[in-house]
């Protein structure tokens, strides 16, 4: 009787697991749906500089059929040497734009957005957790994210991320040529569209470590010092060779004023919090002997300790494991015995959000308007040297080709010096006029700034338009056309 009772039970775990299973895809599928409004809100409008010269650097390589070696696009640092650290990534932009504008463009990066937030999803399901816990976490904790996520190459930077632990997790389980071939097409692809693969160099460099020092994964040393070595070389195949190691460096020591290139600071809540977050799912990780996870919240959580750039990286890598790790808590049981007022909640929060979305999508793709003009950018005479701040450069850039900027958001190639300095003159408008708007033609500044409250005084220029983010001045006797 008790062999037929177990055997019984058996067969209804058995069917239960089957009738669960699409049940528990569809959830997962409805999370993954559940941040498509979040990624589009914020793709709405574009807010990074960078994202504007990519564009033109993008369509200028696709046109020309080469990367560019010197600057095509200011004139104060005019042939000087240029090495991009995004080439593959400004050419996916500049075919989106190509084919549907800036639309285009914000809708492809919402995609990627989702992306990651899709294989965030994919890693925490592989973790056992649940997908309802899984999709209020995810909406928790978003406002952490939300605002890495914008059209910058580090989209990529945080997909290849995950698919690398994605792969670097299976090789550890059952290892085959696939996953190293696999690890090599990554590096690959990721170098060229960003430069910061070297990050998964590290990540695969230290899943191997740590894999040494524990008795159960060094049978699999070998495996995973093959695929170090591959995503080592693999991130060698770019226009650039080794000097990848060397440009790193030189972005970095270039941006010393830019704040996700500045070391962690605990005073700040939000870093505090994400990096917090990053340190628990360590300690999780490691207390169930997780080596791929452990090894990438080390790598990540010492990057983010160094750099800002890397934090969201760490955040991550650090949700999919504490989802894992809430859904195995008391938590599981309150959202069992909750769980059709949770779904409701959760239903109206993303309607509303939704609604707000495609109440918005006619400005998506706009450039901030708050930041970035609009009108006057076309009224600069043809040819002008402009002489503007670092924000404006990026958009003079892409919108007005055939003239030259004084400044923009490639920290590289200009040098902290001497961004640093041309952002200390248009802030204070001090100094020799003659000296320090020797070669411009045109001033484009925030109409705030020291410099455009002091060339509303001066004879030798005049106000050609102005804007809530910006005003133009042209020097006396140029016409606004030529």
């Amino acid at each position: 009787m008790a062999e037929a009772r177990s055997a019984e039970t058996r067969e209804i775990s058995a069917h239960s697991a089957v009738v669960r299973r699409p049940t528990a895809l569809r959830g997962w599928l409805l999370v993954c749906l559940a941040f498509v409004p979040l990624a589009l809100a914020r793709a709405e409008i574009f807010s990074e500089s960078d994202t504007f010269w990519q564009i033109r650097a993008g369509i200028d390589t696709i046109s020309n059929q080469r990367i560019p070696t010197v600057d095509p696009y200011s004139w104060t640092a005019a042939g000087e040497g240029w090495t991009l650290n995004s080439w593959g990534f400004n050419v996916l932009l500049a075919l989106a734009f190509q084919a549907g504008g800036l639309v285009l463009v914000a809708l492809v990066c919402a995609g990627l957005a989702t992306a990651v937030a899709v294989l965030v999803l994919l890693l925490a399901r592989d973790l056992k957790a649940s997908p309802a816990i899984s999709g209020w976490f995810l909406v928790i904790v978003s406002p952490l994210l939300i605002a890495w996520l914008s059209a910058r190459p580090q989209l990529v930077d945080y997909a290849a991320v995950l698919v690398l632990v994605v792969v670097l997790r299976r090789m550890l389980d059952s290892p085959s040529l696939w996953q190293l071939g696999a690890l090599g097409v990554l590096s690959v692809v990721w170098v060229n569209l960003h430069a910061a693969s070297l990050l998964g160099v590290g990540i695969a460099g230290g899943t191997a470590a740590v894999a040494a020092l524990h008795p159960a994964a060094r049978r699999r040393c070998g495996w995973l010092l093959g695929g170090f070595g591959i995503v080592f070389v693999g991130s060698l195949a770019n226009p650039y060779g080794a000097g990848i190691f060397t440009q790193t460096a030189q972005v970095k020591a270039a941006s010393a004023g830019i704040t996700e290139w500045q070391p962690l600071n605990p005073g700040d809540p939000v870093q505090l919090i994400s990096f917090a977050l990053g340190l628990v799912a360590l300690v999780i990780a490691a207390a169930r002997r997780d080596i791929v996870f452990s090894a990438a919240l080390l790598v990540a959580g010492a990057g983010s300790v160094v750099a800002l750039r890397i934090l969201p990286v760490l955040l991550l890598l650090a949700v999919p494991v504490l989802m894992s790790g809430v859904s195995r808590s008391f938590a599981l049981r309150y959202f069992q015995s909750r769980r059709k007022m949770l779904a409701q909640g959760a239903a109206l929060g993303m309607g509303v959000i939704t609604a707000l979305v495609a109440s918005n999508l006619a400005s998506v793709g706009r450039p901030n308007p708050d930041r970035y003009p609009s009108g006057i950018i076309q009224a600069i005479p043809a040819g002008c040297h402009v002489f503007n701040d670092y924000t404006l450069g990026g958009l003079l850039i892409l919108e007005r080709p055939d003239v030259k900027v004084s400044l923009d958001s490639r920290n590289d190639l200009y040098g902290a010096e001497r961004v640093s300095a041309l952002a200390g003159f248009i802030e204070s408008g001090g100094g020799s006029l003659r000296d320090k708007l020797s070669g411009a033609d045109c001033v484009l500044v925030s109409p705030g700034s020291g410099l455009a409250k002091r060339l509303r005084t001066e004879p030798e220029w005049r106000l050609a338009g102005e804007e809530r983010s910006a005003s133009l001045y042209i020097r006396a006797g140029l016409p606004l056309s030529r």
